[in-house]
This record gives C-alpha cells, structure tokens and sequence, in this order.
C-alpha cells in the first residue's frame, strides 16, 4: 500500500510516467489480491477469530477498491488526477497498519 501510495503521489506531481505508475500500481493490487484470497481461504481457528477476519476482511476490500481507482485512472490517462482518485489510500494504509501491530502484539 505505501509503494502505491507514493507512486500516486509522484504522479500526481508529475515525477512518474503513465507506463511505470500502471505496472506499480497493477503488481500492488495483484499482490493485495492475492494475500486476500490466500486469507479468506483460511478458516478461523475459534468463534473468537471471526471477528478478526471480519475486520480484515473489510479492511483488505476498501484496499481493493483503493487500488483498482488509481489503476483504472492510470490506465484512463488520468495521472495528474491520481492523489484526488487515490485519496483514500493513505486512511486504508493506516488501518493495515493499525490491525497489524493490534494483532502482532
């Protein structure tokens, strides 16, 4: 998420072409893809668990849609109006972020 995250800023800024933002932003919403598939493929271990994907789930689909926005822009020629299309990315990033040192702890 930060990868794409900075490649929507640079491009926004006009310091990164169409062609590289569209790979980078493809391979990071391939990769989200994946990691989602491979976690929803997984049965909860205890009722308690259910919660957690719950949150995840959620959490890993607003990161999806984030995603497909800003490649579908990059794609449509839209790479100066990527920081307003991917205005979302930094809020999912930090919620990543957040479940993350809540679950590792």
């Amino acid at each position: 998420m930060n990868t794409a995250r900075i490649g929507v800023q640079a491009g926004g800024e006009g310091r990164a072409t169409g062609p590289y933002l569209s790979v980078l932003l493809g391979e990071a919403e391939k990769d989200l893809l994946a990691a989602q598939g491979t976690f929803e493929s997984r049965q909860p271990p205890s009722t308690e668990a259910d919660g957690v994907r719950d949150r995840l789930g959620d959490v890993l689909d607003d990161a999806a849609d984030a995603l497909a926005a800003v490649r579908i822009a990059v794609r449509r020629g839209q790479v100066r109006e990527l920081p307003d299309v991917g205005r979302d990315l930094p809020g999912v990033a930090e919620q990543l972020e957040g479940l993350e040192k809540e679950l590792t702890s």
